[in-house]
């Protein structure tokens, strides 16, 4: 049986934000069930707070998971460029580097899929939802300062550009590697119901993001089965 492993953070991990419950909380029902479908016995290894760095750790320790009959999908960058807000609302007139900076983010990358492929697994990587920085830097800002964190920052957008920063790099690591990469970022931004898809905490999808994602990642995985069929019969 074919074998599809994630290792990722909280986007495919299946969380989403309750304005209800006020926490974060796993989609209902949240199993990948119409990718399976397609012959695949799903182990998401992604875990919410996961860096590259802790997602290089979990893939050591499943590498008997990624042999030939795997495809390994990784998605990270989303925590890997947060930062230490408690520490920016102390001192805005620092410096604060994110939590895992470019170049250990690209190296751990790199050697997390140099691990997989050498394991015998395919891999593909997803670049990088995009966030709403409004909502989400009021999110950041809970009992801290809101007018410390936005003078570091300069203006609320440049949440964003820190992330575009990180998902440019993503996709960068996807094109000198080889890897086929899902783009669900223009799934999210070519949306016409784009703030329906993003939770109020301005960063996890919503039940209809996560929705969008798994139709993604099966039409994904379907192109590139009938890709691989017509270039054998070719």
């Amino acid at each position: 049986m074919k074998r599809l492993v994630i290792y990722g953070d909280s986007i495919l991990r299946g969380i989403t934000y309750s304005e209800q419950l006020g926490r974060h909380k796993l989609c209902e029902g949240y199993d990948l069930k119409t990718v399976a479908s397609l012959g695949y016995e799903i182990k998401n290894r992604a875990r919410m707070g996961a860096t590259i760095v802790r997602g290089t750790d979990i893939l050591e320790k499943t590498l008997d998971e990624c042999d030939g009959n795997a495809v390994v999908l990784f998605e990270f960058g989303g925590n890997d460029c947060d930062h230490d807000w408690h520490a920016v609302s102390e001192h805005p007139e620092g410096v604060h580097l994110p939590r895992i900076d470019e170049g250990t983010f690209e190296k751990y990358y790199k050697s997390a899929i140099a691990k997989a492929r050498a394991a015998g697994a395919k891999v593909m990587m997803a670049n990088m939802i995009p966030i709403d920085a409004d909502r989400y830097i009021r999110t950041i800002s809970k009992g801290e300062s809101y007018e410390s964190i936005l003078a570091w920052l300069g203006d609320a957008s440049m949440l964003y550009r820190f992330q575009e920063h990180y998902n440019r790099i993503v996709e960068r690591l996807a094109y000198e590697t080889g890897c086929p990469m899902i783009d669900l970022r223009s799934e999210f931004l070519l949306s016409h119901d784009y703030k329906e898809m993003i939770s109020a905490d301005g960063i996890h999808p919503t039940e209809a993001g996560h929705d969008l994602i798994e139709r993604a990642l099966r039409e994904f995985l379907l192109s590139m089965e009938i890709g691989n069929k017509n270039s054998i019969g070719a």
